[in-house]
This record gives C-alpha cells, structure tokens and sequence, in this order.
C-alpha cells in the first residue's frame, strides 16, 4: 500500500499535472458555459418579457404528469397564435402589450420549442415504443416458426427493452439534452490522461532508475504492480472528475437540476436508447464505461511506455497510438460495423453512439448489445495489456537479499 501511495503520488503531485488539472477544469467550465449562451434560447437575460423569464413562468403550469387538462390549455394558448402567424402577416412588433414575449412570433416560437414539441414527443413516445415492441413480438413468433433461434432471441431482447416504455411526465430537457451530448471535456481526459501516465516505465528506464529498483526488495513486481494499481486510481480520478465538473457545470449554466429524474429516453436523440434508465443514472453509466475504456487504454500506454528508453518517445508513440484508436472509433461510431465499434476502447469513451441506438452482436448464438460487449472487450484487452507488462517487466533479481535467499 505505501508503494501504490508512493506511486500514486508520483502521478498525481507532480506539478505539471496539477497546473493541467486546473486549467482543463477552467477550460472546461467556460467551454460548458459557451454552449449555454450559444444555443439557449433562455440565455436571452433575465427582462420581464425575456424567453427566460416567460418560459419558467409557464413551467409551472406545466410541469408534472402529462394531462388532458394541460394539454388542452397549453393548445388552447399555442393554436391561436400558430393561426395568426401562418401566413406571416401578423403584427411584428416588438412591444404587443397582449403578448407574453412583446411579439406574437416570438410567442408562437417559444411555445413550440419548450412546451408544445416535447410535450408532443413526451406524449407520443409511449406509442411508439409499444409499435416497436409489438413489431419484436411477432418477428419473434414468426422466427419460432422456422426455427431461427437466434432472431427469435434477439426480437425477444428488443421486446423486453421497449415493452411498457412510456414518459408520462413533461419537464424541462434542454440542460439534459445538451449535457449528454457534450464530449468536449473527453478530449480534456485523453490529453490529461496520456500525459499522466505515458512516461511512467519510459521516464525510469531513461534515469535507470529501472537498474537501481531491480536491487531493492520491493523493487520488480512489487513496484511494476504497485504502478498498474496507482495509474489505474489516476485515470479512474481522471475521469471522475471531469464527470462530476460535466454536471456541476451544466446545473450551474442552465441554473436547474431539471430533467435528471426523466427516462433517458425522453431526450429525442436517445429515444432508442437500449437502457431503461434515468438521464442522472444514464450519466453515472457512462461514467463507468468511459472509465473502463479510459483504463483499458491507459493499459496499452504503460505497455508501450515499458518498452520505451526515452519519456518523449514514449509520449510521441503513445500519442500516435490515441490518434489511431480515436480515428478508427470515430469513423465507425454511426456504421452499421458493430464489431469495429467493439473491438475499439475508444468506443467506451465516446460511448454515446452505442447508447443512443439498440444494436446487438451475435456472441455464440445470443443477442448482446454492442455496449456490453464494448465493455467485455475492453476489460480483456486492459487484462491482458496489464498482465503482460507484469509478466515481462524485469525481477529484482539482483537485490542481494533475494540472492542470499
């Protein structure tokens, strides 16, 4: 444990890692706060007729179970208006006293986009979801018929995951929608990580520092070990934190927690999202499979990084090998290649194209979704990377303690 402490903290204390910590953390909080003043139409300021002011004025009147009450009183509100402005020969001014926003456009504009549409979806949602269930249901019957197990086995899975889908509650998504879909801080966690721990074996083996450990009894295995256990605890707090600034940030931004207790797939572009799970608990998901992901390839770093004589060779290297994981997942993120995806560790850190869509492997005449299997994969490769590097790395076969013995 002191050894893995000590490792840790060769890690993490150093002060270029430090001084990177806190400007990607700043980085990433004004880069969060961009999103909100560029696309929010309730970043508009806080006026008595501005977008923002209006909308949570009329949220409350809103929010909560979806009724027929609510819904003929939001359409009672929305259609007048939708009638006045169809042919574009309403009154354009910007002070109408009989407006909610002082003009009727920007009325029917702000209905449309924060009440009527995803209440509509929210609404309709249940619907299709029974379509699609009831379209697995018999494409699993019919392929009983001929025997074809495995289609019947995996119209059988995709009607477990729609059956009984329904968002019987409206609120406000907008912060949710743009938080799950924000992966500019995963740049942030690669560079973070690759600088981290890219040099750990290079960096000793350029001092010989190496030479020196292999004399010590605690040097070898103990310490090859202690720093697969103390790079892993790096990436994890890695990827913890800038998953909990991801949050932090987009609560602060949009000023709500609202949205977080909806079913994920009450976010339009997660609507065939193959987990039954909450936005907050769909986060905490893919924070678990980026850290895996993330693990798995800080895995291949440090292999790469013990076969290295120079730190900035090993970085060099390292860099590549990202490049190469990250244009190879990104070109196949939205392809029908499901084992390409898989068999890529990028493709849990960029998780969001595997859990915004149902698509299964074929794994021994059974229907696995291609996230599980990503995972499964990733975790063998990290496995055997790490067991190499212990495997491989040299004893301490010349400390005299071990020669006497």
């Amino acid at each position: 444990m002191r050894l893995i402490r000590y490792e840790f903290v060769k890690l993490f204390c150093r002060r270029s890692v430090l001084v990177l910590f806190a400007l990607f953390s700043v980085v990433n909080l004004v880069k969060i706060y961009s999103e909100w003043d560029a696309y929010s139409f309730l970043a508009d300021g806080s006026g008595e007729r501005s977008w923002r002011t209006v909308h949570w004025n009329l949220y409350d009147q809103y929010r909560g179970p979806i009724t027929p009450e609510k819904v003929q009183q939001l359409l009672a509100m929305w259609q007048p208006l939708a009638q006045a402005t169809a042919d574009m020969t309403a009154n354009t001014a910007t002070d109408d006293a009989n407006s909610l926003t002082g003009n009727l456009y920007s009325d029917r504009n702000l209905l449309e986009k924060y009440f009527v549409d995803p209440m509509q979806y929210c609404y309709e949602y249940g619907e299709r979801a029974a379509s699609v269930a009831e379209k697995a249901r018999q494409n699993a019957e019919v392929a009983a018929q001929v025997s074809a197990l495995y289609q019947q086995r995996e119209s059988a899975a995709i009607y477990r995951i729609y059956a009984g889908r329904t968002v019987p509650e409206f609120a406000y998504a907008e912060m949710a929608n743009y938080y799950l879909n924000y992966d500019f801080s995963l740049i942030l966690v690669l560079l973070l990580g690759l600088y981290g721990v890219a040099g750990t074996f290079a960096t000793e083996r350029e001092t010989q520092m190496d030479r020196l450990l292999l004399t010590n009894p605690n040097g070898g295995s103990r310490t090859v070990l202690a720093k697969l256990v103390a790079a892993s605890g790096f990436l994890l707090l890695v990827i913890v934190w800038f998953s909990l600034l991801d949050l932090a940030g987009f609560v602060a931004a949009f000023g709500t927690f609202e949205g977080l207790g909806q079913p994920v797939y009450a976010i339009p572009s997660f609507a065939e999202a193959p987990v039954n799970l909450s936005v907050f608990q769909f986060a905490i998901l893919v924070s678990a499979l980026r850290s895996a992901g993330l693990w798995a390839v800080g895995m291949l770093w440090l292999a790469v990084s013990l076969q290295c004589r120079n730190a900035l060779v090993s970085l060099v290297v390292n860099f590549a090998l990202t490049a190469a994981l990250v244009v190879g997942g990104a070109s196949v993120a939205y392809s029908y290649l499901v084992w390409a995806k898989v068999l890529d560790p990028y493709s849990l850190l960029a998780v969001r194209p595997l859990l915004s869509q149902t698509e299964f492997l074929d794994i021994g005449g059974f229907p696995v979704l291609s996230w599980q299997a990503a995972l499964a994969f990733s975790l063998v490769i990290g496995l055997i990377a790490a067991a190499a590097i212990y495997a491989f790395s040299p004893r301490n076969a010349l400390c005299p303690m071990r020669r006497r013995r």
